[in-house]
Parts: C-alpha cells; sequence; structure tokens
C-alpha cells in the first residue's frame, strides 16, 4: 500500500509538471512556469529511483511518454482546424513524433544522468550542466530533423517577458531555453537538499551521516546569474528615447479569408476586391509602407504568372504612391514541368514590382508538397506541388525615401532559427513575416506562431514586421516588444471591415502624444501599450486595418555575437550532455546513502 502511494503522487507530480509545461506557451501564457515545470519530476524521480520502489523503471517510462504526449495534443489542439479530417490525423501524429523523439527522451535520461544526493559540487555542476545541453541539443534536434518543426522552443514561452529573452542576442533562441531548464534543474536540486537534510535530522541515529550532505548549492546560484544576466542585459540596454530613430510608419491589411476558402475560384475576384478596398483606404492613415499577408491575392491570380494582377498591383502602388510589401504566388509556365512557388515581393509605386523576390524555402509537408516516401497519401491541402526557392539576398525596397535591404520570411518560416540568422548575415536591414494564420483555427494556433517573432527581433536585432491573413499582425521592435498598433474604426465607432456605407472615420484624427513625444492612445489618454491589430474586443481574428510607427534603436549596430558565430551555444550544450553522459557511463551510481540509512535505522 505504501508503495502504491509513492506511485500515485509521483503521478500526481508528473501530471502537475506536464500541465504547467502546456500552459507556459500560449493561449495560456503563464510564462512563469517555463522556470518551474520539470521541478516536481525532477523530485518524483530521485524519490523513486532512490528509493528504489518496484516497478519504477516500467513506471516512469510509461507515464512520461503518455503526459508528454497529452501536453503537447493540448498544445497543438487547434490544428484539427487544418482542412479537416487530415487535421484530426495529424492532431494526433505530430505530438506523438514531437513527444516521443524530442521531450520523452530527456525525461529517460533523468533517472540516469541526475547526481547522487553526496557527489561533490563538480561533479553535480556537470551532470546538471549535461542534462540542461541535452534538452537544448534535443530542441535543435527538432528544427531539421525530419524537415523541422522548430514550433514552441521553451524559450519562446518568454516571448512577452523581454527582460527574459535578451541573452538571445548573444547565443540564440537556445541560451533562453537553456536557462529555462537549468533553472528547473537547480531549484529542484535545491529543494531536495533542503528535504534530505531535514530528513536527516528526524532520523534516529543519522547524526553522523548529517555531515554528508551540504545546503550549499552551487548550481542554484548559477541559474540566478544566467537569470539576471538576461535582466541586466536589457537593463544595461535600457530602451531609451534619445536612442530612439522614427523610421516610418507600417500599415497592415488583414482580410480574414478562411484558409481554405482563399482556394475557391468562385470567390477569387470578391478576395481581390476586399484586399484592393482596404488597401485604399489605408492610404488615408499616412502610411508609409502596406503590407500585404502570404498569398495575399487569389492563388489562381498570382502576381507572377497572371499579367493582370501585377498591373493592378502596380497601378494601386502607384495612385497611393504607397509602396506594398507582400505576400504573394508566382507560377512558371516553364514546360514540360510548370511549377509554383510561394513568394514574397516588394513593389514600389515608381518602378512597380521588384525582380528580385524571396520564393519560401521551408515548405510545409504534406500541405505545399508531399515527400516522396509518403507519395501515395497525397496532400492536406489543395495547392499543389510547390517548388522551394533559392535565393538567399535580400528584397530592396525604397521605404519614406531611405533604401532597406528586407529579409523575408514566408509563412511558418520564421519558427526556424536559422533561416532569421542567414537573412541578417547578408544585411537585412529588416525583417518581414507574411504568414496565414486563418488554417489554425481563432485559438490558440496564431498567437503561438507569433511568439517566435519576438525571438528573431531580438537574436538579430533586426526591427520584424509581421503580416497576417486573420492572426497576429505587428511590428516587433529589436527588444522583441510589439510597438503600439491602432485599428481603424468606421463612424459607427467599431472596427471598419470595408464597408463601402460606413467610411472610415479615424484616419484623419488628430495623434495625441505627451511632452515627450510618446504617442497616447485617444481612448484612455494614456501611452499607448504595445499590442498587435485588433478589434474592439480584443481579438486578433478580424477584417480590418490599422497601422504602428516602426522605430529602430542607434544602440543597436552591426552583427549580433549569434549572427556572427550562429550555434555555437548548441554545440556547447552537445559537448556539456556528452560530459554527462560519459561521467555516468564511467562511474555507476553508489548506492545512495538515503536508502541505506533507512536500511540501518529499521535494523536498529
Amino acid at each position: 500500500m505504501k508503495q502504491s502511494r509513492k506511485i500515485a503522487a509521483a503521478l500526481l507530480a508528473l501530471a502537475a509538471g506536464f500541465s504547467m509545461y502546456a500552459a507556459c506557451f500560449e493561449p495560456f501564457g503563464v510564462a512563469e512556469f517555463a522556470y518551474v515545470f520539470a521541478v516536481p519530476a525532477i523530485i518524483a524521480c530521485r524519490l523513486l529511483f532512490e528509493n528504489c520502489v518496484p516497478e519504477s523503471g516500467k513506471f516512469w517510462k510509461i507515464s512520461t511518454f503518455a503526459l508528454s504526449y497529452a501536453a503537447w495534443i493540448a498544445i497543438l489542439c487547434w490544428i484539427r482546424h487544418v482542412y479537416p479530417p487530415a487535421g484530426w490525423a495529424a492532431l494526433f501524429a505530430l505530438p506523438l513524433i514531437i513527444s516521443s523523439l524530442f521531450i520523452w527522451p530527456w525525461f529517460l535520461a533523468l533517472p540516469k544522468l541526475l547526481p547522487t544526493i553526496e557527489e561533490k559540487c563538480s561533479s553535480r555542476m556537470l551532470k546538471l550542466l549535461g542534462l540542461a545541453g541535452l534538452w537544448v541539443f534535443l530542441e535543435w534536434l527538432r528544427t531539421w530533423i525530419f524537415s523541422g518543426f522548430g514550433w514552441l522552443l521553451l524559450a519562446d514561452s518568454q516571448w512577452l517577458r523581454p527582460a527574459s529573452i535578451q541573452l538571445s542576442e548573444y547565443g540564440g533562441v537556445w541560451i533562453v531555453s537553456f536557462t529555462l531548464i537549468f533553472c528547473n534543474l537547480a531549484i529542484a536540486e535545491y529543494i531536495y537538499r533542503l528535504y534530505r537534510i531535514h530528513l536527516l535530522k528526524v532520523s534516529a541515529g543519522a547524526l553522523n551521516s548529517e555531515k554528508k550532505i551540504s545546503k550549499f548549492s552551487p548550481e542554484f546560484y548559477a541559474a540566478l546569474i544566467l537569470v539576471f544576466a538576461g535582466i541586466w542585459v536589457y537593463i544595461a540596454k535600457l530602451p531609451s528615447s534619445k536612442n530612439e530613430e522614427m523610421e516610418f510608419r507600417v500599415g497592415f491589411v488583414q482580410t480574414d479569408m478562411a484558409g481554405i476558402l482563399k482556394w475557391d475560384p468562385s470567390k477569387a475576384k470578391e478576395n481581390f476586391d476586399v484586399i484592393i478596398g482596404l488597401t485604399e483606404a489605408l492610404s488615408k492613415a499616412k502610411v508609409d509602407l502596406i503590407l500585404w499577408p502570404e498569398a495575399a491575392t487569389p492563388p489562381s491570380m498570382p502576381v507572377v504568372g497572371y499579367e493582370p494582377t501585377r498591373k493592378i498591383i502596380e497601378a494601386l502602388s502607384a495612385k497611393l504612391d504607397i509602396p506594398i510589401l507582400m505576400g504573394n504566388m508566382a507560377y512558371f509556365d516553364v514546360q514540360p514541368n510548370p511549377y509554383a512557388q510561394n513568394c514574397a515581393f516588394f513593389v514600389s509605386p515608381t518602378s512597380g514590382l521588384s525582380e528580385n523576390f524571396y520564393a519560401k524555402k521551408k515548405l510545409v509537408p504534406f500541405g505545399e508538397y508531399t515527400p516522396p516516401l509518403f507519395s501515395f497519401i497525397g496532400k492536406v491541402v489543395p495547392v499543389g506541388n510547390l517548388k522551394p526557392g533559392e535565393f538567399d539576398g535580400l528584397i530592396p525596397g525604397k521605404i519614406a525615401g531611405k533604401d532597406y535591404g528586407i529579409g523575408a520570411m514566408v509563412c511558418y518560416e520564421d519558427i526556424f532559427p536559422d533561416l532569421g540568422r542567414e537573412l541578417a548575415l547578408h544585411g537585412a536591414d529588416l525583417l518581414f513575416v507574411c504568414t496565414n494564420d486563418s488554417w489554425y483555427g481563432r485559438e490558440g494556433g496564431a498567437w503561438q506562431h507569433a511568439s517566435h517573432s519576438a525571438l528573431q527581433a531580438v537574436s538579430t536585432r533586426k526591427v520584424l514586421l509581421r503580416s497576417s491573413n486573420n492572426g497576429l499582425s505587428a511590428a516587433f521592435d529589436q527588444y522583441g516588444r510589439m510597438r503600439p498598433t491602432f485599428a481603424i474604426k468606421g463612424k459607427d465607432g467599431k472596427i471598419w471591415k470595408g464597408e463601402p456605407n460606413n467610411a472610415p472615420d479615424s484616419l484623419g484624427e488628430i495623434e495625441l502624444t505627451d511632452e515627450r513625444g510618446v504617442r497616447l492612445d485617444p481612448e484612455t489618454l494614456l501611452p499607448a501599450r504595445p499590442k498587435p491589430l485588433s478589434d474592439e474586443n480584443g481579438s486578433i481574428y478580424f477584417r480590418g486595418i490599422g497601422y504602428a510607427d516602426v522605430v529602430f534603436y542607434k544602440n543597436f549596430s552591426g552583427e549580433t555575437l549569434y549572427v556572427k558565430w550562429g550555434n555555437w551555444f548548441v554545440w556547447l550544450c552537445a559537448l556539456f550532455a556528452a560530459g554527462a553522459i560519459f561521467s555516468a557511463a564511467r562511474k555507476p551510481k553508489q548506492e545512495h546513502s538515503h536508502s541505506s540509512h533507512l536500511t540501518r535505522t529499521k535494523k536498529a
């Protein structure tokens, strides 16, 4: 009975831990859970294996697998909306791959790599660094193996906590993930040491054994140093108005077209008319650049391959005298194998469509192409087999009279940290993400996706402009913070959705600022809060237009350490993990003093 209670307690601890793991990400967004989610599991692991609970190995394997799988089903529950019933299959298949290959192995390594309570500080530190390094290395593997799916690395949980992500300037998202998981290990180690010391004090005849356990926990202080290092970087480079340069005003167009309807030929003209009407109205908001989302015009009317579309968009840009940065399709009638590409384009009001455009390199498996090995099952969405792009350069564009090199990412490419780094290496002045999150439904998918943009901005120290069909459209500054975004309202005070009988009323309004020039919210007369484009109910899922003022900070110039040296921190983590594994394999664990002490006590 006593053993079964221990198993039950361990199961509850694991369930609580994996629940916190899921909740640290959007749409729950309890980012602080990322620092402690693994603590219950680590302590439960120690108690089970150090007390030699029968069947603990089997229980540990089954429970950690089942709960990690359940956590990822909860995280990706929105994926069921992607072209059902295929989305339902993905809901169970994708979490299975992520949990079994990249999360579960770490928990399997815990019983083997956790240090014993009597080990020296140096040995303990090596093993804890190794466990943290193993977590990061598994995350890195997830970004490229099987075409890669870097969705929601542990670091992405902190996207709305600017002070927590500033270290990514030096080691990318990897150093943030390392800090978080190392905090879990250090906190668990400190709590467990206090528990064991207390247990020894209340055990009869334990006076001599008490000297073997020290309260000193250097790993706990090392974790604090890592956390405060990120805060120190933020404070040392604190955003200052003297470093702030207002570059231009960017306008967002959200058409809110359901993903599957964009491919409906019968709605092509309607969809096209909507985006043209919204764009024309937005021009009155004194914007210097207009953003369109991924595949902005209907796929049957690509900007390259269908000349009328190109002429209409070029004429629109010239008429408004505003450049358009957009996602769109390109079709190349190259016989005998014509092909299409998912691209990003810049349209100048003077020179028209730029010949330099970016074609998406990371295609969505089963969505934009079918992997050859699985050709027999077809595709998830009806977009044809797209061809990946090969262009690694930048899109040149003039905005508000200044030339910029624009680094573009299409669809979900911002979830791959290396792509943003490559664009920064090529000299990008700013990053642009065009996406269509309407496939995800109206739950947490779009919020989860946007979290990656914040980390991209900080790790490269580049302004990032994000345009979505109906998800999260925003401008991120070099600190990874969203700029205040203002939606256009109609005469009725509600969000203007392009209704011809309800003209937009807030386009020419007087802009209120304080004595420092900070923009005020016209409704509250307080400094405008950072936020994405959203409607009167705070929802990001709507049809409408809006704008944000884009600033650059003079204290960020040149390449970051991460941009220069790439994944150096990943390889350091791999070295930590290898060292811990070698140490554990070379020196088998001795009998734990706690177990032997209890045995001696019972005999006495």
